[in-house]
């Protein structure tokens, strides 16, 4: 079976005009991954919370970051015009090493915690530009048949990554705390030589995409216009695209919803953990990042196989369907059960995410036109970096109360 699931992940397993994008994509997720699974929020939540003492609203913010970084998308998504994606991917995956690798030097009092919660918002700003360019890349380089398939086992990789190198990375602080100050410098490097894979890599038809950018008009592929023959803005996508206007609407409600729920048993699990008081980093990452993240390594295939054949609007009702069923298992693991019955309803969530990471990256391709792909994916992101201004801020007080927030 694992010398199957490695043939899959092989080049030579993709179409061959796919081949030397998804072969520099494939050492990029290798090695950037474990950079990034450091400002996994289930993650970097732990270590605020346990080493730096974080206020709940400085957790809060964590947790927001992940989403409210969205908001800096459309401002990537100018950022990204008219340059080449490989390099600007490389930079910015880069720029968040650089991060990760900063959070060795802080202090863990004083204004150490507060600039831990700066530094993650600047991290997950900074991937947020990574993924708006990655979608058009994705969206350039893999047919609409092949590309959940190959981009799903790109976010395997990246699940299996966030899997293993936070457990064990913070399996040696329940050891020695202080060890974060190697860890996170030794996760920036490894993560430098995935940013360096995909300087070179290219994107089929990119001078035309270039072009229409610049506006500059071609005979072979005319510029996508509005219907009132300007360049398409985020309002005049919306206006005229009444079908992924509705799609923005209820992944809104959902998404608010889902954020809510997660920050919530985030933050339960890091306190029943702490009043366990045995192997309390090992058991917050466990249960908050390991088995979620397991269960969407494994079901990632069979999302990917369900995405290539229906509309993303089937595809989310049935998704939608498992998060009511997670987060019931959650409530009644927490009031009736206790720390490790958490892992059931867990599994469920990760199963969950498998969909939902899939969905989230490559669903906008449903509606946008090739050269609006950048568009698309920033209205997106924007519109979850909306909610998440709200919706994590919400559950805390919801939790924890006024006073304590």
């Amino acid at each position: 079976m694992g010398v199957l699931m490695w043939e899959k992940l092989l080049p030579r397993s993709v179409p061959a005009m796919s081949r030397p994008s998804y072969r520099r994509e494939l050492g990029a997720v290798g090695g950037f991954s474990v950079a990034a699974a450091m400002l996994e929020a289930g993650v970097v939540g732990v270590l605020a919370k346990l080493v730096f003492e974080v206020s709940d609203l400085g957790f809060a913010t964590i947790a927001a970051s992940q989403m409210f970084a969205n908001l800096t998308s459309l401002v990537w998504t100018r950022v990204g015009r008219g340059r080449r994606k490989g390099p600007l991917m490389s930079v910015l995956m880069a720029a968040v090493c650089v991060v990760v690798g900063t959070v060795a030097v802080l202090p863990t009092s004083g204004w150490g915690p507060a600039a831990l919660v700066a530094l993650v918002v600047l991290g997950r700003s900074l991937l947020a530009g990574m993924l708006a360019t990655r979608s058009v890349v994705w969206r350039a380089n893999y047919r609409k048949d092949q590309r959940a398939k190959i981009s799903g086992r790109l976010v395997g990789v990246t699940s299996v990554v966030i899997v293993v190198v936070p457990l064990v990375a913070y399996a040696l602080l329940d050891w020695r705390a202080e060890l974060f100050r190697v860890i996170y410098p030794v996760a920036a490097v490894v993560g430098l030589a995935g940013a360096a894979c995909v300087w070179g890599l290219r994107v089929r038809r990119e001078r035309h995409l270039l072009d229409h950018d610049r506006g500059v008009a071609s005979s072979k592929e005319p510029p996508a216009l509005s219907k009132s023959g300007r360049p398409h803005t985020a309002r005049t996508i919306l206006v005229e695209d009444h079908d992924f206007r509705r799609y923005m609407f209820w992944q809104f409600i959902a998404g608010c919803a889902n954020m809510m729920g997660e920050v919530a048993i985030t933050l339960t699990i890091i306190e029943m953990a702490r009043e366990a008081g045995t192997a309390e980093f090992t058991a917050s990452v466990l249960l908050n990042t390991t088995i979620t993240t397991l269960g969407v390594v494994v079901t990632i295939p069979l999302w990917a196989r369900l995405i290539d054949r229906v509309h993303i609007f089937e595809f989310r009702a049935v998704h939608g369907a498992l998060w009511v069923v997670a987060q019931l298992g959650n409530y009644l693991a927490v009031v009736y059960g206790g720390l490790w019955w958490i892992a059931l309803p867990r599994a469920v969530q990760g199963v969950m995410f498998g969909g939902g990471r899939l969905a989230w990256q490559i669903g906008h391709n449903e509606f946008a036109d090739r050269r609006l792909a950048g568009q698309y994916m920033g209205i997106h992101q924007t519109l979850t970096g909306v909610r998440g201004m709200v919706a994590p801020f919400v559950a805390v007080v919801l939790l924890t109360g006024f006073g304590t927030v």
